[in-house]
């Protein structure tokens, strides 16, 4: 429900006062926490100790580039290997990983993953990263197959081709300017504004509201088309990436809802030959390292009709839900909340919380386990060692 644990404790009492005393005790909202961490530790453990993977062909996502408080989290999620036929959901991953760290070097992870593959008893497939360089050489010591995903990589291109761009690096640049403008009479019409991190994969934000700008300026106030008169200077540059973005996310929509495969990487290197080749220098540059791309990950299918999943939007979205759950101030870092990120994946649909039994699960665990793997898993709070050193303070 993405309810606080306060916000259950409430919703128990609205039942007593309409249906009279449904709860006959109502719990406090730390119980309530409590349960939960229990019952996400129950399914953590279950997901390590499993062995009918073993009889699998599965796959695993990784990545360890969540930071919160300078404290780094490891996460290994288990996948089909084969493309379940529709864009990959919560539903179909588990956590198999979790570990916090201050670095993580390709020791480190090549040591958590070895730890991970003798659980379950065999190797994945494969390992699905968005394509950070430790990881990519711990897979590679290891000599273990690895997919890139698919919109991390169409970024690193777009940055090896317009990343240092003159004409490019302008528009950029007078887009932010365009940002200032927002306490004038035209601050309806500003600009979107841009990731600090990870620019190149959300910069069409900014060339569609461009590409909208140099459509609409017939519409637009005379201020506003003062203002924005840099959208037609460069208006041959925001038509050569509306092309790229339309390929782009044809190709994208392909491959996460049908999975890489032969007959996809087919597709879309005919999109690429249509429409980017056959462009200017830019773009025919940027086709050059897509074929590429789509070469070497084709290389990783065994068999003609083998489907992989080439998109780690899954665990993105899953850093997305806890970094929402755990507290705003960095130096808390990774708290034992994390728990809550199995027994979501576990309870992501609707139909999965009937069978799931709580009772088990509480049984199971109990407070000083949990504290145990809180130790075990977890680096020192912040905020408690601030607190500890200032306590005395007059």
């Amino acid at each position: 429900m993405g309810a606080s644990s306060r916000q259950v404790s409430k919703t128990m009492e609205v039942f007593n006062l309409v249906f009279g005393d449904v709860v006959k005790e109502i719990p406090s909202h730390q119980t309530v926490l409590d349960w939960v961490k229990k019952c996400g530790l129950s399914v953590y453990e279950k997901n390590k100790r499993t062995t009918s993977l073993s009889e699998l062909n599965y796959s695993i996502i990784m990545d360890n580039s969540i930071t919160i408080g300078g404290e780094d989290l490891h996460i290994e999620l288990v996948a089909p290997a084969g493309h379940p036929g529709h864009t990959l959901r919560h539903a179909d991953v588990d956590v198999l990983k979790m570990s916090v760290g201050k670095k993580w070097t390709k020791q480190a992870i090549r040591a958590e993953l070895s730890d991970t593959i003798k659980n379950v008893g065999s190797s994945p497939a494969y390992v699905l990263t968005d394509n950070g360089r430790v990881m990519l050489s711990a897979l590679s010591d290891m000599d273990m197959a690895s997919h890139r995903d698919i919109s991390h990589s169409f970024g690193m291109y777009l940055e090896q081709v317009y990343g240092n761009d003159e004409e490019y690096c302008e528009l950029v640049q007078k887009i932010g300017y365009a940002r200032k403008y927002g306490h004038t009479p035209i601050a309806h019409l500003m600009p979107p504004k841009r990731r600090a991190y990870a620019r190149f994969m959300n910069v069409f934000d900014s060339i569609q509201w461009a590409h909208d700008i140099l459509q609409a300026d017939f519409k637009l106030p005379k201020r506003a088309r003062e203002m924005f008169a840099f959208v037609n200077t460069h208006a041959s540059l925001i038509e050569e990436m509306q092309d790229v973005m339309d390929s782009f996310r044809f190709m994208e929509r392909l491959c996460k809802e049908e999975g890489l495969s032969k007959n996809t990487a087919k597709e879309c290197v005919a999109c690429i030959n249509r429409t980017l080749i056959i462009g200017g220098r830019r773009p025919r540059r940027l086709g050059e390292l897509l074929i590429g791309y789509f070469n070497r990950e084709c290389s990783l299918l065994e068999g003609s009709h083998a489907v992989h999943n080439i998109s780690s939007d899954v665990i993105e979205s899953s850093f997305g839900y806890m970094k929402n759950r755990l507290s705003s101030c960095a130096n808390h870092g990774f708290t034992s909340l994390i728990l809550l990120m199995p027994l979501h994946f576990k309870l992501a649909d609707l139909s999965d919380c009937s069978n799931f039994n709580v009772r088990d699960c509480l049984k199971e665990m109990t407070l000083p386990k949990l504290d145990l793997w809180k130790r075990h898993s977890l680096l020192p709070n912040m905020s408690v060692k601030r607190s500890e050193i200032l306590k005395f303070a007059s």
